[in-house]
């Protein structure tokens, strides 16, 4: 008999365009091919990571959103993962490739190299152009002079033996077509950018067709300064996934259906 997770969701509905607005729908999900998915947790700036280093704009970008992360972390996403391990649920961990490379449990799954591109990459039409900018906006050589190059996962959520930790979205699929997978519920950052484009992220795995949920008060957006109070980089993520990707829950709700699955 099939252990079933009782979760109140929301979603945005589209349709009429001249009358869209919020809908509610009790989620029923089969708890043996569900996965809370905690993504891209970096510990930059926390206890057991390196610290921000202001000449650098990396991972969540500007202190608030370090400091609003961290906050996500300890406080719903780390609970979450103890209520889905209670519960039998899988927890799976993405990550990008180079925290995944100082993991060995993080290559498992994945396919052979591919082979080498036979067409060479096309000349920039306006040379350097793209790496002045990226240089401006993060930093002279972040990637590996800044924090970025030093990172890991967050200890808090680091997995336990045994769960899926990947940083490929092929190597994601196959990894929960092994469990049985179906349902994906994200957690993590940056909800406007890394949740839902890089690579394990909502949009490449919507192309395999798998159910996908988010937990939309265990993720926070790369806020500015001056956006941070008003959340809108994160209201942005969160709306853009409930118009185009799925339902949305909260941790608690989360949490209470691991606790009485039925």
């Amino acid at each position: 008999m099939a252990r079933t997770l009782r979760i109140p969701s929301r979603y945005y509905r589209n349709l009429p365009i001249d009358a869209t607005g919020y809908e509610t729908e009790m989620l029923e999900l089969d708890a043996d091919k569900t996965a809370f998915i905690g993504m891209h947790c970096w510990n930059i700036g926390l206890p057991d990571g390196p610290a921000i280093d202001v000449n650098y704009c990396v991972g969540m970008g500007f202190p608030e959103a370090f400091a609003e992360a961290e906050r996500i972390i300890n406080e719903k996403m780390r609970p979450a993962m103890d209520a889905a391990r209670a519960a039998d649920v899988l927890v799976c961990h993405v990550e990008n490739e180079s925290i995944a490379a100082r993991h060995q449990e993080a290559q498992q799954y994945l396919a052979a190299p591919p082979l080498p591109a036979s067409v060479p990459p096309r000349a920039e039409v306006v040379p350097r152009y793209r790496q002045s900018i990226v240089t401006r906006n993060h930093g002279l050589n972040y990637a590996t002079q800044s924090p970025y190059a030093r990172m890991d996962r967050a200890e808090a959520v680091m997995p336990l033996p045994g769960e899926p930790f990947v940083y490929e979205t092929s190597q994601f699929d196959r990894a929960l077509r092994f469990h049985g997978i179906e349902n994906l519920i994200y957690s993590g950052f940056a909800t406007d950018m890394c949740i839902l484009r890089a690579p394990g992220g909502v949009e490449p795995m919507a192309s395999y067709g798998y159910r996908i949920f988010l937990m939309r008060d265990a993720t926070v957006g790369v806020e500015l300064p001056d956006t941070f109070e008003e959340r809108i980089a994160t209201r942005w993520g969160i709306g853009y996934f409930e118009t185009h990707y799925g339902n949305t829950i909260t941790c608690d709700d989360f949490i209470n259906a691991c606790e009485e699955i039925t």
